[in-house]
């Protein structure tokens, strides 16, 4: 198996982070924070301040770290991330850390450092959990919201304090993802309320998510008609979605992530506004 390490500049993210309180470290999720002071981006809902929030599964093989930049940069928006750690396998799969149960516990958990996090601010918020992921962890993303809808209400867990409540939303993010479908990727054109919505975006070099003309009809055939976005970076490639040391350029590694023509630095910028743009769009 291919693991893929985090490189010094995503390493030195995560522990900056830590060291100014923004970020923690629990055994199971890195969980980066908003920042407290940016009154615009708070939102409330029935009187309680509401923190839109990501849960986040990597690709295969990649260490979570990977994910510190780009996780950074979306919490720096107003967007709590918990990017999933899934050692020793490195798997995204309901069966090794990515199922419906797991994100229950992460409900709970995640949600009360997020609690204690804003404890100056509020004693009353709505924690509210979209999922998300790149390449395998987005299929898992996708696998989860669907065990999901198999009940009668998207999860939720009231948290200690009994005045503030964490609960799963109603976005996923997919990142460089999709053209696997049959046996993968799960018949999401449901009725619900608030409706499900999913942002599909990759990049326009990525040399393992090539998608043809049919490919994306039965993609798309299986998310809903009217709230998904199919998206794609131009000169991005499949590793540029995170900060990993990336195989020798000789090597099928390097050939199939694809050759990115723009910087790493531009695609995490791109990738972070479009889903920063989505996930807040649905509170204007």
């Amino acid at each position: 198996m291919s693991r893929k390490s985090a490189d010094d500049s995503a390493k030195a993210i995560i522990s900056q982070r830590v060291r100014s309180g923004r970020a923690k470290r629990r055994r199971g999720y890195d969980l980066y924070f908003p920042p407290k002071q940016v009154d615009k981006l708070k939102i409330k809902q029935r009187g309680k301040l509401l923190i839109p929030s990501l849960i986040f599964f990597p690709g295969f093989g990649i260490d979570h770290a990977a994910y510190s930049d780009v996780a950074a940069r979306i919490s720096d928006c107003g967007i709590a991330v918990a990017v999933i750690s899934l050692e020793p396998l490195r798997l995204a799969h309901k069966a090794l850390g990515g199922g419906i149960d797991d994100i229950r516990r992460l409900l709970r958990v995640a949600g009360k450092d997020v609690s204690k996090y804003y404890k100056h601010e509020t004693s009353s918020l709505i924690v509210e959990w979209n999922l998300g992921g790149h390449s395998m962890g987005a299929y898992n993303a996708l696998q989860a919201w669907a065990a999901s809808d198999d009940e009668s209400e998207l999860p939720s867990v009231i948290l200690k304090n009994k005045k503030s409540v964490s609960r799963m939303g109603s976005d996923i993010i997919v990142w460089a993802a999709g053209n696997l479908v049959d046996g993968v990727v799960p018949n999401l054109r449901i009725n619900r309320r608030p409706p499900l919505r999913v942002l599909v975006l990759n990049g326009s070099k990525d040399g393992i998510v090539k998608m043809s003309p049919q490919q994306k009809r039965e993609l798309l055939s299986r998310l809903p008609k009217s709230t998904t976005e199919l998206r794609a970076i131009k000169g991005a490639n499949h590793s540029g979605f995170a900060s990993y040391d990336t195989a020798s350029k000789n090597s099928a590694t390097f050939a199939m992530n694809g050759p990115r023509t723009i910087s790493l630095e531009a695609q995490h910028s791109e990738a972070c506004s479009q889903t920063i743009r989505f996930l807040l769009d649905r509170y204007k």
